[in-house]
């Protein structure tokens, strides 16, 4: 069995996992639009690939597949799972098992207010949220939210173009100039975040959390896995109201009246080695999957005080980059 990790950039230590959950049966190969990924260094092999805004990425991205016998894509970033998610059958009739998730819940997890309109809808705590300014000024008259508050775009990632407003002529000049913006309240609480896995029907399989110790450029950088009965209910109810296949990265907030919903990946997150640590290996159940067998459900399963800390590592790359 062959396996494609696409914009796979630093992630080598995501590559060797695939590598372990293979034992040697098959090859772990990796595509960036970089020649100069790190993760490069470890996979069997590489291929570049345009960026995902082009007209032939998904035509290129297929011959790849085609040209390596590949049976498994594995997306890395949310661009491409918005433009993969229509896709599926188109390589499922070439052989191939895409991992991607419906386009439904690729477009709510991408779009942070279709996030926030679907905790709503299934009873999870979140945020206070608005997409509109003039309501939420008024929500900041009458106290029902309060100073600051924050202004992001619905559509960003890695923690990118987020504004803290303390008055009316902030929180205005953040909203005209932040792209599609919605404005949220900032809460109190420790900052969690799970990995999530569903099997080839969506249904739950598991939920491993973590509490986040340190970040950096908006990726955990360090974790420590807990077993909070609270915190693994609430993941379970989400997981349930999603369609998800294979691995999701959610970010909650824990505050005095439980844990908030903030964002939803589903994809493999940064801090997803400290779950893989802790013994999710959800790239076995990936292999799994794709020979066409059952997961037993595993929530429950995540322990108590497993620590990740990453660390950079430097890379004399064996092929050229000029």
């Amino acid at each position: 069995m062959n396996i494609l990790l696409t914009s796979v950039g630093r992630r080598g230590y995501l590559v060797n996992y695939f590598k372990d959950a293979l034992g040697g049966s098959g090859k772990v190969f990796g595509a960036d639009n970089s020649p100069s990924s790190p993760a490069f260094a470890y996979c069997d092999g590489t291929a570049i690939l345009p960026r995902v805004q082009k007209d032939h990425y998904v035509r290129t991205l297929l011959e790849i597949c085609q040209k390596n016998a590949i049976d498994i894509v594995i997306p890395l970033i949310d661009p491409e799972l918005e433009v993969l998610a229509d896709c599926r059958k188109q390589f499922s009739d070439a052989g191939v098992l895409l991992l991607v998730s419906p386009p439904d819940t690729v477009a709510m997890a991408s779009d942070k207010y279709r996030t926030h309109q679907f905790a709503i809808k299934n009873g999870l705590q979140t945020p206070q949220t608005f997409i509109d300014i003039v309501l939420a000024l008024d929500q900041l008259t009458v106290s029902a939210l309060k100073w600051p508050v924050m202004v992001k775009p619905r559509k960003g990632s890695a923690s990118v173009d987020i504004t803290t407003c303390h008055d009316k002529l902030q929180l205005e000049a953040a909203f005209e100039v932040t792209p599609e913006p919605m404005i949220q309240e900032i809460i109190d609480g420790i900052e969690y975040g799970y990995d999530l896995f569903g099997d080839a029907d969506f249904k739950p399989v598991s939920v491993y959390c973590k509490k986040k110790l340190g970040m950096r450029a908006g990726e955990t950088d360090k974790a420590v896995s807990t077993a909070d009965p609270v915190l693994i209910d609430f993941g379970r109810k989400l997981l349930e109201a999603m369609k998800l296949l294979g691995p999701a990265d959610v970010d909650v907030m824990m505050t005095e009246s439980g844990p908030k919903l903030l964002e939803i990946n589903p994809r493999f997150g940064g801090g997803y080695p400290c779950s893989h640590m802790a013994g999710a290996d959800f790239c076995k159940k990936i292999i799994t999957i794709r020979n066409g067998g059952s997961l037993a459900p595993d929530i429950g399963a995540c322990p108590d005080g497993v620590c990740m800390l990453k660390q950079d590592e430097i890379i004399q790359p064996g092929w050229p980059l000029s």
